[in-house]
């Protein structure tokens, strides 16, 4: 009973996408298809139990599928369809706790869901229905396809009455593969793709099981067998400990108080920027992952249990602690490139990702003191990715980086080539006039010295140039719209620009 309603559920959403997608562009339709989508779900895979991450889930799904219509940048649309693949795999495997683990499951699903071998049932009766399916499609349909085609192209070619007389078969057979284009199957073949992933409920690759056996706090593991001549030792192991954290410690702090000096009150002289922020930014967020991953070899195991271990706790806290404030300058140097060159994609992915930094920090904290799992680190913190991906989708960051940028001209540098590259929807935001530009040009000469050579710089007019043809591209492309393309952004940035 269940395979026929997963069939006619499968046959109604090939309808649905190829409706609502075949020669359209990404707009107001994706809605639509995920409010059609999610209700089949969870009917397919009733009774379903919703726990806190699948709620969460669904909520991300839903909001990014509205802020598709609502600023419709690429990064909405990706983010919304990572939450929904995650979404279809918390429906069909009820109990996941852990994003991350969740994550590796519905990529694999992506693949596994294709093939009748990894379904849930008997495998010996799958893997014999499997060969007899091949079986009966090579000697009912490939076969006879041969020989027929073979002896038609002989009797055509032999005799023109024959030719004339199936003529009018031939057309009509023409015309239908005429109608039937490459297109349209490709969109009928996706939508069967997708059905595959949101119905057909396939062996769990390993994860479901890790996740749902997992505990968030440690369980202390007694050996049988003690020797007390074994060379990793508790006691080894805390006296190493507590020597390199001592020693880390000193190091970080000084390298914290120098930081101080050079970083948090820092004047640009128009030199040693790059590699102030791109390469120190990128080796200090290495050095702390690494920080947090001594952190957990050391508290992996019975450590967390050894009855004076109160030393290696403090240091670990003071570790901890002096990372965090390497996490603050780190901010402040990415602070000070925007200050000077403007806010990029890049650079508010750093914030993002030092935020995530944060959050990882104060959980190996939590670990610690109150003798967590590693599961626990490996919940947490993708869940919090899951928030902040979720966060990032429904800000149009196109129109932020516009806004700001061309705000503070007088400080920062203006890179014509990169704002020429923002979405359409920053356009009312990017195109200024010819006068506008002089200005900008004249007051840049005067704070930030450039070199006009170089491949970044570009010239007010060939800018200018370069956005009134984005312009009217933007224009046609908004006018053969129709309603199944419709989103709010183009509406709002249509209407702006014939103001």
């Amino acid at each position: 009973m269940k395979n026929h309603l997963n069939f006619y559920l499968s046959v109604l959403l090939i309808i649905a996408f190829t409706s609502l997608f075949y020669l359209n562009k990404i707009g107001i339709n994706l809605f639509l298809f995920e409010i059609l989508i999610i209700p089949m779900m969870v009917y397919a895979n009733r009774p379903v139990y919703f726990n806190n991450l699948s709620v969460t889930l669904l909520i991300g799904t839903v909001l990014t599928a509205f802020m598709s219509i609502i600023i419709h940048t690429p990064w909405t649309i990706a983010v919304n369809l990572l939450l929904l693949i995650g979404l279809s795999t918390s429906i069909i495997y009820s109990g996941y706790r852990s994003f991350a683990h969740l994550f590796v499951e519905s990529i694999i699903r992506l693949f596994t869901s294709h093939f009748s071998f990894f379904k849930v049932r008997n495998r010996k009766k799958s893997f014999s229905t499997y060969q007899t399916i091949w079986k009966k499609l090579f000697y009912y349909v490939c076969i006879p396809l041969v020989f027929l085609s073979v002896f038609f192209i002989l009797y055509v070619s032999a005799s023109s009455t024959f030719e004339k007389q199936i003529q009018p078969f031939i057309n009509l057979i023409s015309n239908g593969l005429e109608l039937l284009n490459a297109q349209l199957l490709c969109y009928i073949l996706a939508g069967f793709l997708i059905a595959n992933i949101v119905f057909k409920k396939t062996y769990p690759a390993g994860l479901y099981q890790l996740d749902f056996f997992s505990n968030n706090t440690l369980v202390r593991k007694r050996e049988k067998y003690y020797s007390r001549f074994k060379f990793n030792t508790l006691k080894i192991q805390y006296r190493s400990a507590v020597i390199l954290f001592s020693i880390l410690n000193l190091w970080i702090f000084y390298f914290n108080v120098v930081d101080i000096s050079y970083v948090w009150f820092f004047q640009w002289d128009g030199g040693f920027l790059k590699e102030f922020v791109h390469e120190g930014t990128w080796l200090l967020v290495f050095s702390i992952l690494l920080s947090v991953a001594l952190v957990l070899y050391y508290f992996r195991g019975n450590l967390n249990f050894y009855t004076h271990n109160k030393w290696i706790k403090r240091l670990a806290y003071v570790w901890i602690a002096q990372n965090i404030f390497m996490v603050c300058s780190v901010i402040i140097r990415n602070y000070w490139y925007i200050h000077y060159f403007g806010l990029a994609y890049k650079r508010i992915a750093v914030l993002f990702f030092l935020l995530l930094t944060l959050i990882g920090l104060m959980s190996v904290f939590v670990k610690i003191m109150y003798r967590k799992s590693s599961y626990f680190l490996w919940r947490v913190n993708s869940f919090s990715l899951l928030i902040v991906l979720s966060l990032t989708a429904s800000v149009n960051w196109n129109t932020c980086i516009a806004r700001y940028n061309f705000a503070h001209y007088n400080q920062s540098f203006i890179e014509y080539r990169f704002l020429s590259t923002l979405h359409d929807s920053a356009l009312p935001f990017t195109l200024k006039t010819h006068d506008e530009l002089k200005h900008i040009d004249a007051v840049q000469e005067n704070i930030i010295s450039f070199d006009r050579n170089a491949e970044y710089f570009w010239t007010s007019e060939h800018y200018q140039y370069v956005m009134e043809k984005k312009r009217n591209e933007f224009m046609k492309r908004y006018q053969s719209q129709n309603f199944l393309e419709w989103n709010l952004a183009d509406y709002i940035t249509f209407k702006r620009l014939n103001e």
